[in-house]
């Protein structure tokens, strides 16, 4: 195990909440024996994912294995004899129609290697210890999938949109028409009418110039082909006067949109008489006066699109409230609306035109900043914050104020839809941790090149005490039992004593002595909170450790000289390793396990079931508690296995007489559905995020 999986172990659980949780990844393992099978799953899942492998023995099984569901990676070992080799491989996913990348580990990596790997038809070649390296070639091959994927679902959905669209287009009271190169394609029966033509093959053929004024056609024409120049999706709306089958005219608003009709890109123009045409739009929020959130959207795209083509870089502020859920349950509807108005006349007076500011939701504005630079424009948010924060709506005497947030996305030449745009900047701005600044969204690839540092950092908070301790509660289903069960997070504090959003932790994996060190500071610091908390005899903490820890002999007789100083109850600890760390030295797991143990405390064996050899190293290890992967309980969630199904994956652990802890816990119903598997404890933000403190609630007690 390395130094990031250390942070993503104590740092970032995938069990901690499941907007933390990490990207299930399915893996296919060819070639490999167990044990390199489990050290495979452990280097990867330092990458923040959460990978789960089967091994392939035959080609039959890999035919069984491609039928029975979808992969999401394959590795091969290099230089087998077999029919499983990457040619006989690549060849079979082809043969299948399957799209599942596929990654060799070989001795062999020199240029000659490397061009036979790819047209054997795989998409890399490694070194067989491929270390860090092979991290970031699966983040890399797991990102172009999940895009090939979405490519593939979307244009399901083009297709699927297109005809429900043209099917309301045809029954439509609104005139509409399609063009193909200035001649219309398509008439429905009211532009027909409109029109006062005989039927629509009248209409077929005749160019849009046929429709307008020479002066107007001219006109047109300039407009629309600047912006088939400009590469750009056309939307416009002109005033025009329109020419009848009579050839009288009469005065309308004419959309013209790009479309596709069967399949082909196509434009389509909307004719409404100006008198229907001037009834009001609502594109204004009735509280605030500001545009509202369809205005955004549209504003949103017709922004990603400009920036695609260069040179239009602007960026999207998602402001968001922090107390308005506590400040309507407290004081009331008028209370908040009357705060929400307040915060709107601040941004209104700052944010003129070419900005665009808008109430998107009930507790968020959104901003459309025409500003190309992100450091000038995190700046800005960072000046903004306590300019909101510290506006004061008064209420029956009381002085009401929220905290803001602000999420920030740079909308530029790779921008992603309206809907992803807003999803990232939501997303920045939940690694807001103390409910009150801003954060620009990064990209794995700019978060991995930003976190180079990484190392040093740690070092550095180590020996400063920038680093702080938080708790999770893991909650007993039956409430006989008294025990107050804690998981130990750590947080990472900047220069100003701020807590650093988790994600932001990416180091080099060959730092052994870092992680030691950490793992150590953590146990000592949670030993002291024991001691320091009055009334703590219930609680009992869960500590992760790394696996380099794991082969430190000195850290158990370490670690029980601190609890002897402290007076702590060794009951009050349990060990939390990783199960693909243990299966990967097994030896030095079991040693490790007898050592804690001969101290008093417990082990906990962590991301349960997340490869084949779970049976052997539970019955090798007998942990008292087993923390199931995470992946279990979304597919309980999603229906992709069902209660029966997992009870009976579960069985061998409970006759073993293992507790069993589910994380990700997200909402009531998956509790019901845990506790009939016979899970006794769960965890997850739905019961209680991390705290600094070892306060919840155990059932009133």
């Amino acid at each position: 195990m390395t130094l990031s999986n250390t942070l993503l172990s104590n740092t970032i659980h995938p069990e901690a909440s499941a907007k933390d949780s990490c990207r299930t990844l399915d893996i296919l393992f060819i070639g490999f024996d167990d044990r390199d099978i489990n050290s495979l799953l452990s280097l990867i899942r330092t990458g923040g994912l959460a990978p789960r492998g089967r091994r392939i023995t035959s080609r039959e099984a890999l035919l069984q294995a491609l039928r029975e569901r979808s992969w999401d990676l394959i590795l091969c070992r290099g230089e087998l004899s077999t029919k499983l080799n990457v040619y006989h491989t690549s060849s079979l996913l082809r043969e299948l129609g399957k799209d599942i990348p596929l990654i060799e580990l070989s001795r062999q990596v020199s240029s000659e290697a490397q061009l036979k790997s790819f047209s054997d038809g795989a998409q890399a070649l490694l070194p067989l210890q491929p270390g860090e390296l092979l991290v970031h070639v699966v983040v890399q091959q797991l990102e172009g999938l999940d895009n090939r994927r979405r490519l593939r679902q979307s244009e399901a959905l083009l297709d699927i949109v297109e005809r429900h669209y043209h099917e309301r287009v045809l029954s439509s009271r609104i005139p509409i028409g399609y063009l193909n190169n200035g001649r219309i394609i398509f008439a429905n029966d009211s532009l027909v009418e409109l029109l006062d033509y005989d039927g629509e093959q009248q209409l077929v053929g005749l160019e849009l110039s046929q429709l307008l004024p020479p002066k107007q056609s001219m006109e047109v024409s300039r407009q629309l082909q600047s912006l088939l120049d400009q590469h750009q999706p056309i939307d416009l709306t002109l005033k025009l006067s329109v020419v009848r089958a009579d050839h009288s005219a009469f005065a309308a608003q004419v959309q013209f949109q790009s479309c596709r009709y069967h399949g082909q890109t196509c434009l389509s123009i909307g004719i409404t008489p100006l008198q229907a045409a001037d009834q009001p739009q609502r594109e204004s929020d009735a509280l605030t006066g500001l545009k509202n959130g369809t205005c955004l959207l549209q504003s949103l795209d017709a922004a990603a699109q400009r920036a695609l083509h260069g040179g239009n870089d602007v960026h999207l502020l998602y402001i968001r409230l922090t107390r308005y859920d506590e400040i309507l349950s407290r004081h009331g509807q008028e209370a908040i609306d009357g705060l929400i108005r307040l915060l709107a006349e601040r941004l209104g007076r700052l944010f003129k035109e070419p900005h665009l500011l808008c109430r998107f939701e009930a507790d968020s504005f959104a901003l459309i900043l025409h500003h190309p630079d992100s450091d000038e424009t995190l700046k800005l948010a960072r000046k903004l914050t306590p300019q909101l924060s510290t506006l004061q709506y008064r209420n029956n005497g009381l002085k009401l104020s929220s905290n803001i947030t602000i999420g920030v996305v740079t909308i530029n030449d790779t921008a992603p839809p309206a809907s992803e745009i807003l999803h990232r900047a939501r997303k920045a701005a939940d690694t807001v941790t103390d409910g009150n600044g801003c954060a620009l969204y990064q990209t794995p690839s700019l978060q991995t090149a930003a976190n180079q540092n990484a190392v040093k950092r740690i070092l550095n908070a180590i020996s400063e005490a920038r680093l702080k301790l938080l708790f999770q509660p893991i909650v007993p289903l039956d409430e006989r039992d008294k025990t107050h069960y804690y998981e130990v997070l750590i947080r990472l504090l900047d220069d100003k004593d701020a807590i650093l959003p988790p994600n932001t932790f990416m180091t080099s994996l060959e730092q052994s002595d870092v992680m030691v060190k950490l793992d150590r500071w953590i146990l000592k610091r949670s030993v002291q909170m024991l001691h320091e908390t009055e009334g703590t005899q219930n609680n009992l903490l869960f500590i992760n450790i790394a696996s380099r820890s794991i082969h430190n002999r000195s850290l158990p007789d370490w670690f029980g000289t601190q609890v002897r100083e402290q007076g702590i109850k060794p009951t009050q600890i349990v060990f939390q390793i990783s199960e693909t760390d243990a299966a990967a030295e097994l030896e030095s797991a079991l040693e490790f396990t007898r050592a804690v143990r001969a101290l008093g405390c417990e082990l906990c064996l962590k991301h349960f079931g997340s490869s084949s050899n779970s049976p052997r190293v539970m019955a090798a290890l007998h942990p008292r508690f087993l923390k199931l992967d995470g992946a279990y309980v979304r597919d309980l969630v999603n229906g992709e296995i069902t209660i029966s199904g997992l009870k009976a994956r579960l069985q061998p652990a409970l006759d073993d007489g293992a507790t069993l802890i589910a994380p990700l816990v997200e909402n009531n119903r998956v509790i019901s559905k845990l506790f009939h598997c016979g899970v006794q404890l769960v965890q997850g933000y739905y019961l209680q995020p991390p705290q600094d403190r070892m306060d919840y609630d155990y059932f009133g007690g």
